[in-house]
């Protein structure tokens, strides 16, 4: 094996204080601890060899949180974290460790993962304020979704070149907004949101 592309995941929805526990266990089983498990299984060879590339699908949620969405970004954030600390861990092995972080794709994932939500979650009955709920759990943002071809492309380059780039977030245009995003987080106070909406940019 040349090269490992960890693409598995799944998205379920929800506020954190009332998502149920399963929920959560089984994001973290697709998303964290599996591919964790098919690096640990392919690493050895290829440290072996001395050369060999692990790609981890991540998410533009990997580096930002999407309210409503909580957990699986979480999820995301710690794949980052085990790639970042995969890719110093092995330098100098002659492995590569790279993410792709895709944004809102018209794959159907972002729809599916939405319509979790609404098996088993009221809004009416939500620790959350209704506001809140319309403004960030509204399906319409899910409309203008980008042709899954603009990815596909970009992980094929990352795949097959030498000395890629650690992070790939695709489309490049979304990277100002998540640095914005995170930016937020440092100077957010009690009745400040932490989402940069980026029709504000």
């Amino acid at each position: 094996i040349d090269v490992l592309m960890s693409n598995a995941g799944i998205m379920e929805t929800g506020p954190v204080a009332e998502i149920p526990m399963e929920n959560v266990r089984r994001n973290f089983e697709v998303n964290v601890f599996a591919p964790i498990q098919l690096a640990q299984g392919f690493l050895p060879q290829m440290v072996k060899r001395g050369s060999g590339k692990i790609i981890f699908t991540s998410s533009m949620g990997g580096l930002i949180t999407v309210p409503f969405a909580s957990i699986y970004t979480a999820t995301k954030h710690a794949l980052e974290g085990i790639a970042e600390g995969l890719k110093d861990e092995l330098t100098g092995t002659g492995v590569e460790i790279c993410t792709v972080n895709p944004g809102v794709f018209g794959t159907g994932f972002n729809d599916r993962g939405a319509e979790t939500l609404m098996k088993w979650w009221n809004p009416a009955n939500s620790l959350s304020k209704m506001e809140i709920i319309q403004a960030f759990a509204d399906p319409k943002g899910l409309e203008n979704q980008l042709d899954p071809q603009l990815m596909i492309d970009a992980m094929i380059k990352v795949a097959e070149e030498d000395n890629s780039q650690f992070r790939n977030v695709i489309p490049e245009a979304i990277i100002s907004w998540i640095k914005a995003t995170q930016a937020q987080a440092w100077v957010a106070t009690k009745n400040d949101f932490l989402f940069v909406n980026p029709a504000s940019l």
